[in-house]
């Protein structure tokens, strides 16, 4: 007999910490592909292209 007793609503929760990690991988692609699609903009590239021609020309 095992020392401790199961609830047994407990056995109702079992696949919740599965659909809790499947949110948070879908949630975090999500954000990845957002992210992915800013980054890749025309205004993203001229900001970086104007902090590295600044920073060429200004010197260290």
């Amino acid at each position: 007999m095992p020392l401790t007793r199961r609830h047994p609503a407990a056995d109702a929760d079992r696949g919740i910490t599965t659909t809790e990690y499947a949110l948070c991988i879908l949630t975090a692609a999500a954000f990845a592909g957002v992210m992915y699609a800013i980054a890749k903009s025309q205004a993203v590239n001229d900001a970086f292209t104007g902090i590295v021609v600044n920073a060429l020309n200004n010197g260290f």
